[in-house]
């Protein structure tokens, strides 16, 4: 029986019997809070980087192994979650490459002697154009190059193709410079849509990984997976940055860093001897470069393509 002069809850209507809502939680005592209180409540809840982090770089780079078991076991309440790190990671890569101007990938045409004019002659086999006096290069992790594509090279090319005696050379010569500035558009992409094409690529990573480290949980090697592009973004990141300040170090090295992450973490957290882990993720990592990666890979080239002048191409 309601009490007489009873007050509805503000939040769901239903009748106060208390400062509490029986029915929702609400404290119908509620008052303002301090702004200090709000923005203290915003920050916790929307940064990316709270005091776990650096125990769990440090864990990262150290104990990799011990990291990924804290994860696995429960005992992971003094590091950052592996969900976090990789979105974490995934935020400071974007930023370390706007910071240093670096491109995860550009293909450049440079002149190579300014002095000297361009060439460009279309191959009878109706598929390749030679330059002459152009350096041809793809660069991965390295400052950017503006223009990619220096403007000789396009003009050169245009005008070999306005000379051209038959339609075949003619569209072989045009669909160079169209393929040219399609790079630019396919460099944009890859760093665009790499960060959410890796939740994509994550179970793939995951799924790799059983035949090397026998049954378990799918939920196991998915952890190990989110830590793995945690590591990998880290390397990247530095990459960037050494870079940003005149490095100019190329991205495949990082191959041996990536795998020396992997045989500590995976010995110790799949119980395997270290040697067996290192091949174990060699194996893997072409798996996943040739199964995933590049597959991810193309279909950005792909997204970037001008259907109708490739079509334009194939028909002559």
């Amino acid at each position: 029986m309601t009490a007489e002069g009873a007050q509805p809850c503000l939040a769901c209507g239903a009748v106060l019997g208390g400062r509490y809502c029986h029915a929702c939680g609400q404290d119908s005592q509620a008052r303002p809070r301090p702004l200090r209180d709000w923005a203290a409540e915003a920050f916790s809840e929307a940064n990316l980087v709270d005091g776990r982090t650096a125990r769990t770089l440090i864990a990262l780079a150290l104990r990799p192994g011990r990291l990924l078991e804290a994860c696995r076991d429960g005992s992971g309440s003094l590091y950052q979650t592996p969900t976090k790190s990789f979105v974490v990671a995934t935020a400071l890569f974007l930023l370390a490459l706007n910071f240093s101007d670096v491109a995860l990938y550009q293909y450049v045409a440079r002149v190579t002697d300014p002095t000297r004019p361009v060439t460009a002659v279309a191959d009878p086999d109706g598929a390749t154009v030679h330059l002459g006096n152009v350096t041809q290069a793809e660069l991965w992790m390295q400052r950017r190059v503006e223009p990619a594509i220096d403007t000789a090279v396009t003009a050169a090319v245009q005008a070999a193709a306005d000379r051209a005696t038959t339609e075949l050379d003619r569209q072989n010569l045009l669909y160079e410079n169209q393929n040219n500035s399609e790079q630019a558009i396919i460099s944009e992409r890859l760093a665009a849509w790499l960060p959410n094409a890796l939740w994509l690529l994550m179970p793939a990573y995951a799924l790799m990984l059983a035949p090397f480290f026998g049954r378990r949980l799918f939920m196991e090697h998915l952890i190990f997976a989110l830590w793995a592009h945690v590591a990998g973004f880290s390397l990247l990141i530095l990459l960037a940055l050494a870079n940003k300040f005149g490095a100019a170090a190329p991205a495949w090295p990082l191959v041996f860093p990536y795998l020396a992450f992997f045989t500590l973490a995976a010995s110790r957290y799949y119980g395997v001897g270290r040697l067996q882990a290192l091949w174990r993720g060699g194996v893997h990592l072409a798996l996943y470069t040739g199964l995933a990666l590049f597959p991810a890979g193309l279909a950005v080239a792909i997204s970037a393509m001008d259907f109708e002048a490739f079509m334009a191409f194939v028909r002559a």
